[in-house]
């Protein structure tokens, strides 16, 4: 299991998060176009790894960017939420395979709106770091 699969299966055991997008509003990098909202995307923005004095200790710590979107600010904050209680400070194993974590833990967050669409769409990206084991 990638760390992306793993991560998918965190925010999908997460009930507070699928009862408001369900199981299948969670996208890798970009909304589909006329995606039903509110939904989640997630997308790697950074990928660093740990080394020693002797190379690299397969310890990763990539920074992920989770971001909920809605058709009103109130909904996408509520998504915002169960996205960060669903990550932050996840400790354990993650569907198995290779998603053995150390620490997720949430970085920072920003309120946006995308004043192109009409109605406003608004979106809530929070970044997260994920210390893991590679395989």
């Amino acid at each position: 299991m990638i760390v992306e699969q793993a991560l998918v299966a965190v925010l999908e055991a997460y009930t507070g998060l699928t009862d408001l997008v369900t199981t299948t509003r969670i996208y890798p990098l970009k909304l589909p176009a006329n995606a039903t909202l509110p939904a989640v995307t997630y997308q790697r923005i950074s990928g660093a790894r740990e080394d020693m004095m002797g190379g690299p200790t397969g310890l990763a710590r990539p920074v992920f960017q989770v971001t909920a979107w809605a058709d009103d600010y109130l909904e996408a904050k509520n998504v915002a939420t169960q996205v960060r209680k669903a990550l932050d400070g996840y400790e354990g194993q993650a569907g198995g395979g290779s998603g053995v974590w150390s620490w997720i833990g949430m970085l920072n967050d920003v309120d946006m709106v995308d004043n192109t669409t009409d109605p406003p769409t608004y979106y809530v990206p929070a970044d997260f770091v994920v210390w893991h084991q590679e395989a």
